[in-house]
């Protein structure tokens, strides 16, 4: 019983000390942002979103889309945001909304750019309404009636499998 004890308390402080680089490399990448080393802001948060934070994911996304701090890439930003988006990442799935939008990285479809800003208003994103409205006025009603379905059983799915 000891050794599952000793065990258990290795995994958990190994989990804390885990925990607590992430944070600082966060934080660090933050501070990199903010004086505009976007280079070094996206080698630290790539490490984080490696792990799986959706926030630092989403961030990445974002990078590349813009080529701050990497190569402009939509494909890159796509990968990325994708994978922010199916964790629920409000943010990640509002710019796959307008990507879509916009045809970037896509062909414009503004069945898809509905759907996601559906999906990212379910989130809580803020800003959805004007964009929404936009994309919906592009489309016939029974592809709004479709796109609403989508975003539906994406939502249900917890953001599974969408596209």
């Amino acid at each position: 019983m000891a050794m599952k004890t000793s065990i258990q308390r290795a995994l958990f402080c190994a989990l804390l000390l885990s925990t607590a680089a992430h944070a600082g490399l966060w934080e660090d990448g933050y501070a990199d942002y903010q004086r505009k080393d976007y280079a070094g802001a996206v080698a630290k948060w790539q490490i984080v979103a490696d792990t799986g934070d959706r926030d630092a994911q989403s961030l990445l996304g974002l990078m590349h889309f813009a080529g701050q701090g990497t190569p402009q890439s939509y494909p890159n930003a796509i990968i990325w945001l994708r994978k922010a988006a199916s964790q629920g990442e409000p943010k990640a799935q509002f710019k796959l909304g307008s990507m879509y939008a916009n045809g970037q990285g896509f062909v414009r479809d503004y069945q898809k750019a509905a759907m996601w800003f559906l999906i990212a208003e379910s989130s809580g994103h803020p800003e959805t309404a004007k964009p929404l409205k936009k994309a919906t006025a592009e489309i016939s009603e029974n592809d709004l009636m479709v796109a609403r379905r989508w975003a539906k059983t994406c939502i249900k799915r917890e953001f599974q499998n969408c596209e």
